[in-house]
């Protein structure tokens, strides 16, 4: 192994930075969205809604790892475009949060995504195989 590899694996990366204060309406909004479409049959327990940071297009928003009927305001956490989270708390991040990073990051002009297992698809999609 080169010096030049070694030293750089061994450098921690510093977590991302916030991209600032998000105004509560839309966390509550972010919050609700995720409960409403659980309600009405939208989303499982296993989906969930994001949204681009509105003041930084570089991060999105979404909930801990919780079933989205469960989601309140307090459960939104901050991502950067590779899916990191920028301020873990200890709380768990959900496993498909890298869809909507790279979403985010490939298409500026889209500012939510919504993750669904819809029952209608599902039947058609390929099992996980490890």
């Amino acid at each position: 192994m080169s010096a030049g590899i070694e030293s750089r694996s061994a450098v921690a990366q510093a977590p991302p930075t916030s991209g600032g204060p998000v105004d509560a309406a839309l966390l509550e909004d972010l919050a609700a969205a995720n409960r409403i479409l659980a309600t009405e049959g939208v989303l499982d327990a296993y989906g969930h809604v994001s949204m681009r940071h509105p003041c930084n297009p570089n991060r999105d928003l979404l909930s801990r790892s919780l079933a989205p009927i469960l989601v309140t305001a307090n459960d939104i956490v901050e991502y950067d475009l590779d899916s990191t989270l920028v301020d873990p708390k200890g709380r768990l991040s959900v496993q498909e949060r890298f869809i909507q990073g790279e979403i985010f990051k490939a298409r500026p002009d889209v500012n939510a995504v919504i993750h669904s297992h819809s029952p209608a698809v599902v039947p058609f999609s390929r099992p996980f195989r490890t």
